[in-house]
């Protein structure tokens, strides 16, 4: 699609993902960076060749196509509410917000104003991740009945703001949720601290999703080493996708599709072994590029802001889980019961010859749930 005037965009929160936001928006095509938003005057500073105010209010009159927010979490829902009700589309650092009600009162405000908001769920395009999602969505290992994650960190910040539940499994529940095409029904899960940080330092869980897969989500901050793994059991082996290397390894099987294997359990066990290359390609500007996109009408795989409180929802089930030794439903009511994986519909183009304000827009085309 010809595009005639660049989408005008700005970043609300200049902290380090909002400089990484700025510099992807300054080289993206078809996009222009016009105003930046920060309560610290030494920030905006920084930015003194685009419009800059302390306020994300100040900036409902620049007449944008869309904006990010980067801001720290608390202050998410705030900002988000005063873009949905300017008629300004969002893109909001997941979690978008601190608790499932300030998450659904997003979905909601968006939803109802007619515009696109998503979740900025980077690790959906990380090259290998992503890659092992195309694979899985076009058939090439058959069907998905566990997702393991293992996200391991070095421990650097001895006063971090949130325990790793929050700060790290929101990604690998999502993870789970778009690698499956199903969402979270139950939870069970333990947590520790170990550091005297005050929150969680390590946390697994186990989830069950609603096609009848399992997840089982591993996530710490006081690894020696550091890890990103996602791995997929399917029917025909098993896919690991490295996400700091970029490579994805298949251990193929013939299958189990049927009960032969277990009389002759000789080509389930005979393994064939396959690597796969790996587009290189930017996260961060993988997800501009498919927000963009979607804006444009165009087919486009983005993290709707109800699958971002589903995400939340299944986190906050997690703490509970943990401090109750039961078994947690998360709140049902966040997703459809339609696939999350259901077919790609381009959204409304935008009108490029008037200010945008998500007159055409549906809340969650371009990634229907």
């Amino acid at each position: 699609m010809a595009v005639t005037k660049p989408l005008r965009a700005a970043v609300v929160g200049l902290g380090r993902a909002g400089h990484i936001h700025t510099a992807v928006l300054r080289s993206l095509d078809d996009v222009a960076l016009v105003a930046v938003a920060d309560p610290d005057p030494v920030r905006r500073a920084a930015f003194d060749s685009v419009h800059a105010a302390a306020r994300a209010e100040d900036l409902m009159e620049l007449e944008l196509d869309y904006c990010v927010v980067a801001t720290p979490i608390p202050e998410r829902e705030q900002v988000g509410l005063a873009l949905a009700a300017a008629g300004v589309p969002a893109l909001i650092e997941g979690p978008i917000a601190p608790s499932l009600p300030a998450a659904m009162r997003l979905a909601e405000a968006f939803d109802n104003a007619g515009l696109l908001g998503a979740v900025a769920q980077i690790e959906r395009h990380n090259p290998a991740v992503k890659e092992l999602g195309v694979r899985i969505r076009g058939g090439d290992f058959g069907s998905v009945y566990q997702v393991t994650t293992r996200r391991y960190d070095r421990f650097h910040d001895p006063s971090p703001p949130m325990g790793v539940v929050t700060q790290m499994a929101t990604h690998d529940v999502d993870l789970a949720m778009w690698l499956t095409g199903s969402h979270v029904t139950s939870v069970a899960a333990n947590v520790a601290r170990v550091s005297g940080c005050g929150h969680e330092d390590h946390a697994v869980a186990l989830l069950r999703l609603s096609g009848g897969e399992i997840a089982d989500i591993q996530v710490n901050r006081i690894s020696p080493c550091k890890e990103r793994a996602v791995i997929a059991h399917t029917d025909r082996g098993c896919v690991v996708a490295d996400a700091l290397t970029h490579t994805i390894t298949h251990y193929a099987h013939d299958g189990l599709g049927d009960a032969s294997w277990a009389i002759d359990p000789t080509p389930y066990l005979a393994e064939k072994v396959a690597s796969y290359e790996v587009p290189d390609a930017d996260p961060f500007r993988s997800q501009h590029e498919a927000f963009r996109d979607a804006l444009l009408g165009l087919p486009s795989d983005i993290a709707t802001l109800r699958q971002g409180a589903a995400a939340i929802a299944a986190t906050e089930a997690i703490i509970t889980a943990a401090r109750t030794g039961t078994c947690v439903t998360p709140t049902d009511h966040i997703l459809p019961t339609a696939s999350l994986r259901a077919a790609q519909t381009p959204a409304p183009a935008i009108a490029r010859g008037s200010p945008s304000r998500g007159d055409d827009a549906d809340g969650h085309h371009a990634a229907p749930i």
